[in-house]
């Protein structure tokens, strides 16, 4: 298990790596508003890029 941080700075724990990259995927292109102002699909766009670069990092073990 890892963790991962979102755009406000919250740890995320990753417990499945492909299912946390979909949702992300998923979830990009929301337009709806955080209370910190940015829209999630900003935050899950913000998150897929830490994913994949922890992807990456598996897939060269």
């Amino acid at each position: 298990m890892t963790t991962i941080k979102d755009i406000e700075g919250n740890r995320i724990e990753v417990t499945n790596l492909r299912a946390a990259i979909q949702q992300c995927i998923n979830c990009s292109d929301s337009p709806y508003k955080m209370a910190s102002g940015h829209t999630v699909g900003e935050n899950h766009r913000y998150m897929l890029e830490q994913l994949k670069e922890l992807q990456k990092k598996e897939q060269e073990k």
